[in-house]
Protein backbone atom coordinates (compact mmCIF):
# COMPACT_ATOMS: atom_id res chain seq x y z
CA UNK A 1 0.00 0.00 0.00
CA UNK A 2 2.41 2.39 0.41
CA UNK A 3 4.50 1.75 -2.61
CA UNK A 4 1.39 2.63 -4.59
CA UNK A 5 0.77 5.55 -2.69
CA UNK A 6 4.55 6.66 -3.29
CA UNK A 7 4.18 5.90 -6.97
CA UNK A 8 0.84 8.12 -7.15
CA UNK A 9 2.56 10.65 -5.08
CA UNK A 10 5.59 10.43 -7.41
CA UNK A 11 3.25 10.48 -11.18
CA UNK A 12 1.44 13.00 -9.35
CA UNK A 13 4.91 15.52 -8.97
CA UNK A 14 6.54 14.85 -12.20
CA UNK A 15 2.72 15.87 -14.09
CA UNK A 16 2.89 18.96 -12.11
CA UNK A 17 6.59 19.99 -13.13
CA UNK A 18 5.75 19.19 -16.78
CA UNK A 19 2.83 22.26 -16.64
CA UNK A 20 5.03 24.32 -14.72
CA UNK A 21 7.88 23.57 -17.25
CA UNK A 22 5.05 24.23 -19.96
CA UNK A 23 3.29 27.18 -18.10
CA UNK A 24 6.91 28.82 -18.02
CA UNK A 25 7.55 28.55 -21.72
CA UNK A 26 4.34 29.48 -23.13
CA UNK A 27 5.09 33.10 -20.68
CA UNK A 28 8.03 33.36 -22.04
CA UNK A 29 6.55 33.22 -25.59
CA UNK A 30 3.79 35.66 -24.93
CA UNK A 31 6.23 38.31 -23.43
CA UNK A 32 8.47 38.00 -26.68
CA UNK A 33 5.63 38.08 -28.48
CA UNK A 34 4.58 41.63 -26.60
CA UNK A 35 8.25 42.73 -26.96
CA UNK A 36 8.81 45.94 -28.16
CA UNK A 37 10.16 45.84 -31.79
CA UNK A 38 8.99 42.48 -32.52
CA UNK A 39 6.93 43.68 -35.49
CA UNK A 40 7.10 45.84 -38.03
CA UNK A 41 3.78 47.50 -39.97
CA UNK A 42 1.25 49.86 -38.78
CA UNK A 43 -2.38 48.84 -37.47
CA UNK A 44 -5.03 51.03 -38.27
CA UNK A 45 -6.61 50.63 -34.59
CA UNK A 46 -5.56 50.31 -30.97
CA UNK A 47 -8.11 47.58 -29.60
CA UNK A 48 -10.19 45.11 -30.46
CA UNK A 49 -13.63 43.33 -29.73
CA UNK A 50 -14.22 39.80 -30.64
CA UNK A 51 -17.19 37.03 -30.31
CA UNK A 52 -16.66 33.38 -31.90
CA UNK A 53 -19.00 30.13 -32.00
CA UNK A 54 -18.31 26.93 -33.28
CA UNK A 55 -17.04 23.06 -31.71
CA UNK A 56 -14.79 22.33 -29.28
CA UNK A 57 -13.68 19.07 -26.65
CA UNK A 58 -11.16 16.88 -25.72
CA UNK A 59 -8.39 15.01 -27.31
CA UNK A 60 -7.53 12.63 -24.89
CA UNK A 61 -10.76 11.67 -22.46
CA UNK A 62 -11.77 7.98 -22.56
CA UNK A 63 -14.97 8.11 -23.22
CA UNK A 64 -15.22 11.97 -23.91
CA UNK A 65 -12.87 12.55 -26.58
CA UNK A 66 -14.80 14.14 -28.47
CA UNK A 67 -14.09 17.77 -30.61
CA UNK A 68 -17.65 18.50 -32.53
CA UNK A 69 -19.05 19.69 -28.96
CA UNK A 70 -20.78 23.11 -28.82
CA UNK A 71 -17.90 25.99 -27.68
CA UNK A 72 -17.74 29.72 -28.29
CA UNK A 73 -15.26 32.70 -26.94
CA UNK A 74 -15.06 36.21 -26.32
CA UNK A 75 -11.93 38.03 -26.58
CA UNK A 76 -10.72 41.02 -25.97
CA UNK A 77 -6.87 42.52 -27.55
CA UNK A 78 -4.87 45.64 -27.47
CA UNK A 79 -1.78 46.67 -29.88
CA UNK A 80 0.94 47.46 -28.23
CA UNK A 81 3.16 47.32 -30.48
CA UNK A 82 2.56 47.15 -34.55
CA UNK A 83 1.65 43.51 -35.73
CA UNK A 84 1.66 42.43 -31.63
CA UNK A 85 -1.15 42.14 -29.38
CA UNK A 86 -1.90 40.63 -26.11
CA UNK A 87 -5.51 39.85 -25.33
CA UNK A 88 -7.88 38.15 -22.64
CA UNK A 89 -10.09 35.13 -24.36
CA UNK A 90 -12.52 33.76 -21.94
CA UNK A 91 -14.42 30.54 -23.71
CA UNK A 92 -16.64 27.27 -22.99
CA UNK A 93 -17.08 24.09 -24.28
CA UNK A 94 -20.10 22.23 -23.68
CA UNK A 95 -19.54 18.85 -23.05
CA UNK A 96 -23.57 17.91 -23.58
CA UNK A 97 -22.95 14.54 -25.98
CA UNK A 98 -23.82 11.16 -25.82
CA UNK A 99 -20.80 9.96 -24.02
CA UNK A 100 -19.46 11.85 -20.58
CA UNK A 101 -15.97 13.18 -20.10
CA UNK A 102 -14.50 10.07 -18.22
CA UNK A 103 -16.67 9.85 -15.32
CA UNK A 104 -18.65 13.81 -15.68
CA UNK A 105 -21.57 13.76 -17.33
CA UNK A 106 -23.38 17.09 -18.72
CA UNK A 107 -20.18 18.73 -17.84
CA UNK A 108 -18.81 22.47 -18.85
CA UNK A 109 -14.88 23.60 -19.27
CA UNK A 110 -14.54 27.48 -18.88
CA UNK A 111 -11.29 29.01 -19.35
CA UNK A 112 -9.56 33.00 -19.47
CA UNK A 113 -6.59 33.03 -20.89
CA UNK A 114 -4.01 35.95 -21.36
CA UNK A 115 -2.20 35.73 -24.16
CA UNK A 116 0.30 37.34 -26.47
CA UNK A 117 -0.04 37.78 -30.60
CA UNK A 118 1.36 38.23 -33.52
CA UNK A 119 -0.18 39.29 -36.43
CA UNK A 120 1.11 38.85 -40.05
CA UNK A 121 -0.86 39.94 -43.61
CA UNK A 122 -1.82 37.27 -46.25
CA UNK A 123 -3.07 38.60 -49.63
CA UNK A 124 -7.04 38.35 -48.51
CA UNK A 125 -6.51 38.50 -44.95
CA UNK A 126 -4.79 38.92 -41.94
CA UNK A 127 -3.41 35.95 -40.04
CA UNK A 128 -2.04 35.51 -36.44
CA UNK A 129 -0.55 32.80 -34.01
CA UNK A 130 -0.96 33.13 -30.51
CA UNK A 131 1.29 32.09 -26.81
CA UNK A 132 -0.58 32.17 -23.93
CA UNK A 133 -1.51 31.06 -19.90
CA UNK A 134 -4.45 30.66 -18.23
CA UNK A 135 -7.05 29.47 -15.93
CA UNK A 136 -9.50 26.17 -16.33
CA UNK A 137 -12.74 24.85 -14.60
CA UNK A 138 -13.89 22.15 -15.24
CA UNK A 139 -17.74 21.19 -13.60
CA UNK A 140 -19.84 18.45 -13.97
CA UNK A 141 -21.86 15.66 -12.51
CA UNK A 142 -21.02 12.18 -11.17
CA UNK A 143 -23.20 8.89 -11.91
CA UNK A 144 -24.64 9.20 -8.27
CA UNK A 145 -25.78 12.93 -9.15
CA UNK A 146 -23.28 15.06 -7.05
CA UNK A 147 -21.86 17.89 -8.35
CA UNK A 148 -18.06 18.05 -9.14
CA UNK A 149 -15.64 20.54 -9.77
CA UNK A 150 -11.54 21.13 -10.92
CA UNK A 151 -9.64 24.14 -11.51
CA UNK A 152 -5.97 23.96 -12.87
CA UNK A 153 -3.33 26.61 -14.74
CA UNK A 154 -2.90 25.98 -18.21
CA UNK A 155 -1.71 27.13 -21.57
CA UNK A 156 -3.29 28.07 -24.96
CA UNK A 157 -1.78 28.07 -28.07
CA UNK A 158 -3.71 29.50 -31.36
CA UNK A 159 -3.49 30.09 -35.20
CA UNK A 160 -6.11 33.18 -36.32
CA UNK A 161 -7.57 34.56 -39.46
CA UNK A 162 -9.36 37.98 -39.89
CA UNK A 163 -11.05 38.53 -43.49
CA UNK A 164 -12.09 42.20 -43.43
CA UNK A 165 -15.33 43.19 -44.51
CA UNK A 166 -14.55 47.15 -43.74
CA UNK A 167 -12.23 49.03 -41.74
CA UNK A 168 -13.51 48.27 -38.35
CA UNK A 169 -15.21 45.04 -39.01
CA UNK A 170 -13.92 41.60 -40.19
CA UNK A 171 -14.73 37.77 -40.17
CA UNK A 172 -12.45 36.05 -37.69
CA UNK A 173 -11.36 32.05 -37.34
CA UNK A 174 -9.58 30.73 -35.02
CA UNK A 175 -8.05 27.36 -33.68
CA UNK A 176 -6.54 26.57 -30.71
CA UNK A 177 -5.00 23.75 -28.85
CA UNK A 178 -5.46 24.28 -24.87
CA UNK A 179 -3.02 21.71 -21.91
CA UNK A 180 -4.48 21.64 -18.65
CA UNK A 181 -3.85 19.60 -15.94
CA UNK A 182 -7.19 18.80 -14.87
CA UNK A 183 -8.40 15.28 -13.56
CA UNK A 184 -10.30 14.27 -16.31
CA UNK A 185 -8.82 15.40 -19.16
CA UNK A 186 -5.82 17.31 -20.09
CA UNK A 187 -6.32 18.61 -23.94
CA UNK A 188 -8.52 19.90 -25.84
CA UNK A 189 -8.84 22.30 -29.01
CA UNK A 190 -11.39 24.19 -30.55
CA UNK A 191 -12.44 25.62 -33.79
CA UNK A 192 -14.55 28.95 -33.62
CA UNK A 193 -15.64 31.60 -36.25
CA UNK A 194 -17.11 34.74 -35.73
CA UNK A 195 -17.26 38.76 -35.78
CA UNK A 196 -14.37 41.29 -34.38
CA UNK A 197 -14.73 44.92 -33.96
CA UNK A 198 -12.33 47.44 -33.80
CA UNK A 199 -11.61 50.75 -32.39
Amino acid sequence: MNRFASQVASQLVASRVRLRAAVLCAAALAALLAAPGAASGQQLYTFTLSAAGGVGGSLDADPGDEITLGSYQLGAAIVTEPRTLVGLRYGRIGFDGDEPLESLFDADLTYLTLAGEYKFDQTFYEGGMYVGVGGYRLEGVDALGAAQDDTSFGLAIGVTGEFPITRRIGIAVEFAGHYTDLDQAQLFATGLAGVALHF
